[in-house]
């Protein structure tokens, strides 16, 4: 390991131990790379070419920027995990491991940092969040060290900077979010891999996995509930989708089918289909964020502008499918659940709060009411 890399570990491992002690558990830790390149294997042609060409195009996204955040920021982390898979050459595997080690530890500084802003609009914090700060400082160190070792293969490119502490959140480009399809007003930030004639071609693995995702969750979806131990006002079939297993599912499902190889001939369509996962996945955080701004006790909003954000994924999946509905067999359902009304989710209102999360029953019951509804 280069020894300033080393350094700075052996700095981190006592900063986290300070950090952890005076921040009451809640405080970030810094996190060593998880998995490095798969090693080389001869069971398939090496894809140095096709690794090279994702890389530059995530790292070059994030070049000449600050730390990045949203979209860049899940680009980022989704490319590690995804070239991390990639069987490249035993002559490209430093390289390769060096490209790995700059995106994660990239994709923490700006989580970290993202947490850092979270954290600082926060109700309940207790400290000035230099905690947070300090930690996507770290990481953005370490990171620097990986790219001194892969710029050459960068040049015109600069590393991302990370904004001083207090600095407002950077505020996010259009134009860098990714590649905006036809017909579509949100940019997906990966588009399909490029079809290889040399390659097993997935195409029809690609249709499968698609096929059968709608079979199991669109079609689902209108089904009534029939849970026995839901006991409340039955939720909307949007509600239970949005919220559902599926959708959970949505975001891997993405990054599974992107790195495919497609018939030129379904590359198009591809993309569409990427499309539609992308946007479904983004959909769901923002409706869980919205469910969560009507539930938390420390909540300051409404949940409209969450509720808004995701309204707006969920119709532009929908028309995403309009682009690759034939592929679907005719039996199968391709129209989205109604989007749920704003105000399903209701919002909770906190009687004496300095006692925390207090149910509308025990609400009653402190302030004088009847005991009878907490037996």
């Amino acid at each position: 390991m280069n020894r300033s890399v080393y350094l700075i570990l052996t700095g981190i491992a006592a900063l986290v131990l300070c950090v952890s002690i005076g921040s009451a558990g809640f405080a970030p830790s810094f996190e060593l790379m998880p998995l490095s390149m798969k090693a080389p294997s001869d069971a398939k042609p090496y894809n140095d070419e096709a690794f090279m060409s994702e890389a530059g195009k995530v790292i070059g996204k994030i070049s000449n920027s600050s730390v990045p955040t949203g979209t860049k920021l899940s680009e980022v982390t989704d490319a590690y995990y995804r070239l991390i898979m990639e069987n490249v050459s035993p002559e490209l595997l430093e390289t390769a491991n060096n490209i790995a080690g700059y995106l994660y530890y990239t994709s923490k500084a700006g989580a970290t940092y993202s947490d850092y802003h979270f954290y600082l609009k926060s109700v309940s914090k207790t400290t000035d969040g230099s905690e947070y700060y300090t930690i996507a400082d770290q990481y953005t160190q370490v990171a620097a060290e990986f790219w001194k070792k892969i710029e050459d293969q960068y040049p015109g490119m600069t590393m991302y900077t990370l904004p001083g502490e207090g600095a407002p959140m950077p505020e996010e480009k259009a134009e860098q979010n990714g590649e905006t399809l036809e017909g579509l007003d949100i940019p997906i930030p990966m588009t399909q891999k490029a079809p290889d004639s040399s390659a097993e071609d997935q195409t029809g693995k690609f249709k499968t996995i698609t096929s059968r995702w709608f079979e199991d969750y669109v079609d689902m979806a209108s089904l009534p509930d029939d849970d026995p131990m839901n006991d409340k006002t039955e939720m909307s079939p949007g509600h239970r989708f949005l919220t559902g297993e599926g959708l959970s599912w949505a975001d891997s499902t993405f990054m599974d089918l992107v790195g495919m190889n497609v018939a030129e001939d379904f590359y198009s369509q591809a993309n569409y289909v990427d499309a539609f996962f992308y946007l479904i996945s983004q959909a769901r955080d923002y409706y869980q964020s919205y469910i969560d701004d009507r539930t938390f006790v420390s909540s300051v909003s409404n949940g409209e502008e969450n509720y808004e954000k995701s309204q707006k994924y969920y119709e532009q999946a929908q028309i995403a499918i309009g682009y690759f509905d034939d592929i679907l067999p005719n039996y199968t359902n391709s129209t989205l659940p109604v989007y749920p009304k704003f105000g399903e989710v209701e919002k909770n209102e906190f009687n004496l709060g300095e006692l925390g999360h207090i149910t509308s029953d025990m609400a009653d019951y402190l302030s004088g009411g009847s005991s009878g509804s907490l037996t």
